[in-house]
């Protein structure tokens, strides 16, 4: 079941909690080896944990692939913040 302004879907696998696999991943916020933050289409995902890597983001299909230990994940704000990752280094 969609929300009302959604046009995606958005999942989140994890494997052994060493690999993640996500789907709409609308933006990458910000990201270091302890923490991963993207815009999904269901609002701000946090992913904390040790040694993480982004593997693979692709803007176009919104897929993306992350590697490390993951030892938590926390839904936030599902308004999209303006002043982004992106946004910061293409000026």
């Amino acid at each position: 079941m969609q929300e009302r302004g959604f046009k995606k879907e958005h999942n989140f696998i994890m494997e052994n909690r060493h690999k993640v696999i996500l789907s709409g991943v609308i933006d990458i916020i910000s990201f270091n080896e302890c923490e991963v933050v993207v815009f999904t289409e269901l609002g701000e995902l946090k992913i904390k944990g040790e040694k993480l890597e982004i593997i693979n983001a692709d803007k176009d299909s919104g897929d993306m692939q992350l590697h490390g230990r993951v030892d938590g994940l926390c839904y936030g704000n599902s308004e999209r913040v303006a002043n982004n990752f992106l946004t910061r280094l293409f000026k």
